[in-house]
């Protein structure tokens, strides 16, 4: 076999519902020394493993790469779309990584959901709730916030980037987002979503959008204004603005003045979070 491919962005989801093995070098290592109790599945169920790795080309595996292997073929569980996507294991579980940057809070966090829980926790979702998640991502925070809004609850995310949303259909950690408790609006702008939504749509929304230089019109005064109009009274927002130029210039204040310039009334900066809680008073 040849040196794995990484899978293109058109071929996204082909293979979500075959069976797949998940490889990684630590995995192989503990393999090759003898460990037979191990997870196949990144992190989320332990099996003992008898016969499943012998086909396996196992000295393929290397780097920093999530594997992936159907019985016939071993890929790295990347897509190149503009950058490179792709799924990497930090502390036990899968994040997305976009040319080498994270796509997750992982510092002084102990586990790489904390953030999300957090997040929900903060925003107080509670069962019958509707929840907008503006920019899914490997969508653990609409998971969680799925998990809270409960059965008679709703959670609306929103994903442009197909190669994002491959990037989650590989990953077993988002298997939730497919199961049809929550509802994925995929390769579609949030921007656009919003503003065809109706007035007071939501109970809580969580807007989590790449940095300013990515997706400046989402930090916008017009964009604020329209997440208020979807937001029913007494509903609440976090707006994650991260800490990329902090030593230069107040960020986090910046968005806080904004929000409050478009009705919103900010309660907290949470600096560990790296965003603001608002509500619509």
């Amino acid at each position: 076999m040849g040196t794995p491919r990484e899978k293109s962005a058109a071929q996204r989801g082909a293979t979500k519902k075959k069976g797949k093995i998940y490889l990684t070098r630590e995995l192989v290592e503990e393999y090759k020394a003898g460990k037979r109790e191990l997870s196949l599945d990144l992190g989320r169920s332990v099996t003992k493993v008898t016969n499943e790795l012998d086909a396996v080309p196992l000295e393929e595996v290397k780097g920093d790469f999530v594997y992936a292997w159907d019985g016939k073929e071993l890929w790295k569980v990347a897509v190149f779309d503009n950058g490179l996507y792709r799924l990497r294991m930090m502390k036990g579980k899968p994040i997305l990584e976009i040319d080498g940057l994270r796509m997750h809070l992982i510092k002084d966090f102990d586990d790489v959901l904390d953030y999300s829980k957090l997040v929900v926790r903060g925003l107080g979702v509670k069962e019958g709730d509707s929840v907008l998640d503006t920019c899914m991502g490997l969508g653990y925070t609409a998971i969680e916030a799925s998990k809270k809004a409960g059965k008679t609850g709703k959670v609306v995310t929103v994903e442009l980037s197909p190669a994002v949303i491959a990037m989650a259909k590989w990953n077993p950690w988002s298997r939730e987002l497919f199961d049809g408790g929550i509802e994925v609006i995929g390769e579609r702008s949030c921007y656009d979503y919003v503003r065809e939504a109706k007035d007071g749509q939501f109970d809580r929304i969580i807007h989590d959008p790449p940095r300013f230089s990515k997706a400046g019109e989402l930090y916008s005064r017009t964009f604020y204004t329209e997440l208020f109009r979807i937001c029913g009274k007494g509903g609440k927002l976090f707006h994650y603005v991260g800490s990329l130029g902090e030593k230069r210039r107040d960020v986090m204040g910046e968005a806080s003045k904004r929000l409050e310039e478009c009705g919103w009334k900010v309660v907290k900066k949470n600096k560990r979070l790296q965003g603001i809680f608002a509500v619509k008073s």
